[in-house]
């Protein structure tokens, strides 16, 4: 029911989304996956339309978060380029961006600045390796 709330762009799932949109740039934009200390109100105030008002201790919410992530606390905010670029085309080819559109067009165009962006530096970075192969 999710997925087809969102795909058809119903109003209830742009409503129970909005809170997240600052989550889901971080993790579309970057093709990032999710680290215990994200789960911060400096870093993301809006986990939830209230998490910096949550009674809970943090360090509880941050356990819930699968143990194979844990190793990824020091690096999660730092995604390598060409990783970015491949996971950019998964999110086209499968629809995601298109979905993504229909529920936060703001998003959506804020994310494909992003990634032209991204796209740019990185072809520059080849263009450098190649320039580098000639000496």
């Amino acid at each position: 029911m999710r997925e087809v709330s969102i795909k058809h762009g119903l109003q209830s799932a742009k409503d129970v989304l909005r809170p997240f949109s600052r989550v889901m740039l971080k993790l579309i934009s970057t093709g990032n996956q999710l680290a215990p200390n994200m789960i911060t109100p400096d870093h993301f105030a809006d986990w939830g339309p209230k998490i910096s008002k949550v009674d809970a201790p943090l360090n509880i919410l941050r356990k819930a978060i699968p143990m194979p992530t844990m190793h990824t606390e020091s690096t999660a905010w730092e995604v390598n380029l060409k990783t970015s670029i491949e996971l950019y085309t998964i999110w086209e080819d499968s629809g995601v961006l298109d979905q993504l559109e229909t529920i936060d067009e703001n998003l959506f165009d804020v994310i494909l600045d992003i990634m032209d962006e991204k796209r740019d530096d990185y072809e520059d970075w080849l263009d450098e390796q190649d320039e580098m192969d000639d000496f």
